[in-house]
């Protein structure tokens, strides 16, 4: 069982490298999305390590990182909206 979802996964991963080298498009969409996560994970911290914003703590966990890494910038502000409203 295991044997079959590593060459599974295998066969995804060369999948996604032949897609990603025939179209240049998503080679943009990939490098744009890594763009706008980073730079959400960098504000996550600089809110989290600088109190930035007064009494406001977001956790680092696997739900807010999920969110503003798929979200960016918008994902946190949602985030950071929802601990000050007490949610």
């Amino acid at each position: 069982m295991k044997m079959l979802l590593v060459g599974l996964l295998l066969v995804s991963i060369v999948g996604l490298f032949i897609v990603l080298f025939r179209q240049r498009l998503a080679w943009r969409g990939i490098i744009t999305f890594l763009l706008h996560g980073v730079s959400a994970f960098a504000l996550l911290y600089i809110v989290n390590s600088t109190g930035w914003i007064a009494g406001i703590h977001v956790p680092i966990n696997p739900a807010t990182l999920t969110g503003v890494g798929l979200l960016g910038i918008p994902g946190l502000a949602l985030i950071v909206s929802l601990k000050m409203v007490g949610i």
